[in-house]
């Protein structure tokens, strides 16, 4: 890879390759915590970032931030809510699972039909 990566941290970048996860280890000067400014330095130029779409679909629209390996996506990853055993969650867990939901996953009716889906209420 000759581009500089924005990176979170020291980790790894997984793709699809044919029908394999392959993992890479990118190398950058550029780390920061925060989605949105991993998104402000691509935009910025300053190297290339592995961002979940809903962050970057408006600049991918517009044409600002382009697809650098688009045959090799991202393979998805899931979301979980990790909680103290027991059928009946405080109120705190189940608004946060809701919320979650909300913004990342899908409705509950979907979930409970779906076996394979990566974010669901409990």
């Amino acid at each position: 890879m000759t581009h500089q990566a924005l990176m979170q941290g020291t980790e790894t970048w997984l793709a699809t390759v044919g029908d394999k996860v392959v993992s890479m280890r990118p190398q950058g000067r550029f780390k920061a915590d925060n989605g949105v400014a991993l998104v402000a330095a691509a935009l910025a130029g300053i190297g290339i970032a592995a961002l979940p779409n809903d962050l970057i679909q408006d600049h991918l629209d517009s044409g600002a931030l382009v697809p650098v390996m688009p045959l090799h996506p991202i393979p998805e990853h899931g979301i979980y809510v990790v909680r103290p055993p027991g059928q009946h969650p405080s109120r705190k867990i189940r608004v946060l699972t809701e919320m979650l939901i909300e913004c990342f996953g899908r409705s509950s009716e979907e979930a409970e039909s779906d076996p394979d889906i990566w974010l669901r209420s409990s």
